[in-house]
């Protein structure tokens, strides 16, 4: 499996395309890469070792999200990704792969996924909160033309549902101490973005 050719096939698939009004236009390239270095580091502190699917583990994550838009996006995405990496990787490789992006977002407590597919479900859940969730907050307001009071009510209504509920889904201790310091940033930036918003200053 040539790395360096698939993620150039990725990158022209996707880097234009906008499959989210409300975000950038290669969202989902960019939030794959992410995904993809987010899930090596973590397969790092969770399976020491073994290195076997990595590069598998890369590339299913790059082309995790290639049919949002099209739901259930992980069973057709996996369609998609077998008939673009037809030339490109062994049969056993595609299926592994496949069966990442198949099952990435099928989350659920108590399931039988093997670890590779836990990985990278938590990794991609990692990759919406902090620095990134904020970036994505702001776009969606200005997407829609509606003030900074629109960000910061939805920080005061949604956020701490938002953020239960994706903790509950992750699979590993370590991804829930990410995710909290994850939060904890976001939290902190929010409270100095409000009251800058009310005309605060700070010497």
């Amino acid at each position: 499996m040539d790395i360096k050719v698939i993620e150039e096939i990725a990158y022209k698939m996707m880097v234009n395309r906008k499959a989210h009004i409300e975000r950038e236009k290669g969202f989902i390239y960019y939030h794959g890469l992410r995904v993809s270095k987010i899930s090596l580091k973590l397969r790092k502190i969770i399976l020491k070792e073994d290195c076997s699917h990595d590069d598998m583990i890369f590339v299913a994550c790059l082309f995790h999200d290639i049919a949002k838009g099209i739901e259930p996006h992980g069973k057709y995405g996996a369609i998609l990704a077998r008939d673009i990496l037809n030339q490109h990787c062994t049969e056993y490789e595609i299926n592994e792969i496949a069966n990442i992006i198949h099952n990435h977002s099928l989350r659920k407590k108590n399931n039988d996924y093997s670890e590779y597919v836990k990985i990278v479900q938590d990794s991609d859940i990692l990759d919406h909160f902090g620095s990134i969730e904020i970036w994505m907050n702001f776009l969606y307001y200005a997407h829609k033309d509606k003030p900074i009071s629109n960000s910061l009510e939805f920080y005061d209504s949604q956020y701490t549902f938002e953020v239960e509920k994706c903790r509950e889904l992750l699979n590993y201790d370590v991804s829930r101490k990410i995710f909290d310091e994850k939060v904890s940033f976001a939290t902190s930036f929010i409270d100095r973005f409000r009251r800058e918003n009310e005309g605060e200053i700070f010497i």
